[in-house]
């Protein structure tokens, strides 16, 4: 494959507004003469760790791309790549170099969708994550206040388990984060804006045979199949940590999911306990068909909140307001 010399993109010289001059002053000068393609690079190195593969991405030779790799290395002085006879893998500063190059990358595609939006007369749709549970209480009214209140705002919302929405964050694939305010969330380095305490339930058809007791323990509870959150997820450890406290084995699991409605589906037909939080009667609740369990997760975290990046824009102010006045909206109680 022959060479293909590099268009010569710049990066943009624009300082954003109450920028840091001295920090940007001070960059190292090889990191100022980096191109856009030349991130491109780096960034498919990182995700494919083959010369072959990136390579052909870039449209240049596998020699081409080492001799580039090591000019930048010995110009930084600082090891990016370890280099295997099968792979290449990214060092703790190449690690560092390529967190930082997605998040520039990032930015850069939201370029040509704000000026889409624009043209459209809308704004630039809000990247949301949101917890299993939290958006079922929090999104219909989100939807409605920015009906209301900011119609030309839209959202992109997507649904998962702290661990894996946080990195996506990290790398500015995420605007917002509304979650639990367990510790990784907290020393995340974000804006926490506090919204709510929320109860963590477990629960179960009505006609479970649990309901007939009139006492409940956990050790009750490990004898029947569960649908647990996923594994190393925050709700997961904490009734992981119940079951050892009590002493009895954790449960067979019947499945992991972080659906709510899933899970009430498998619930209409297989005699299953799971975790919920307390919801509005007939909207995803089996129609009342769900029970609560008299079993408290005690080391789950109760307070729920926003995690949001410094500067604030105009619609993270937006939806932090329609996140504020749909957690105020009341709930049954037990």
């Amino acid at each position: 494959m022959a060479a293909t010399k590099r268009p010569s993109v710049l990066l943009p010289a624009v300082v954003p507004p109450g920028a840091d001059h001295s920090r940007i002053e001070h960059l190292p000068q090889v990191l100022r003469k980096l191109r856009i393609r030349d991130l491109e690079t780096l960034d498919w190195l990182g995700r494919y760790r083959s010369f072959a593969r990136t390579a052909e991405e870039a449209s240049i030779t596998q020699p081409a791309l080492s001799k580039w790799l090591r000019e930048l290395e010995d110009t930084l002085d600082l090891p990016l790549f370890e280099r295997t006879s099968r792979r290449v893998a990214p060092t703790a500063y190449g690690e560092a170099m390529l967190e930082c190059v997605a998040r520039i990358l990032t930015d850069l595609r939201t370029v040509q969708p704000a000026f889409d939006a624009l043209k459209r007369g809308t704004s630039l749709p809000l990247k949301i994550g949101m917890l299993p549970y939290i958006s079922m209480r929090l999104l219909p009214g989100v939807i409605e206040h920015l009906a209301r209140h900011a119609p030309t705002q839209q959202i992109n919302f997507s649904e998962n388990t702290l661990d894996y929405l946080l990195p996506l964050m990290q790398r500015r694939e995420l605007d917002m984060i509304v979650c639990r305010l367990e510790s990784p969330a907290l020393t995340s380095g974000f804006t926490v804006t506090e919204l709510y305490s929320d109860e963590i339930l477990v629960v179960a058809p009505r006609s479970h045979p649990l309901h007939r007791r009139s006492r409940i323990t956990w050790r009750d509870a490990a004898a029947w199949p569960w649908i647990m959150p996923s594994m190393g997820s925050p709700m997961r450890t904490a009734l992981e940590v119940e079951f050892a406290t009590a002493g009895v084995a954790a449960p067979h699991v019947l499945m992991e999911s972080t659906s709510h409605l899933t899970n009430c589906a498998v619930a209409r037909r297989v005699p299953c306990l799971f975790v919920s939080t307390r919801l509005r009667r007939g909207e995803t609740d089996l129609n009342g068909e769900l029970r609560q369990l008299p079993l408290k997760v005690s080391t789950a975290v109760q307070r729920v909140g926003a995690l949001t990046a410094e500067p604030q824009s105009t619609a993270v102010s937006s939806v932090l307001a329609a996140l504020r006045a749909a957690s105020t909206e009341p709930l049954p109680l037990p």
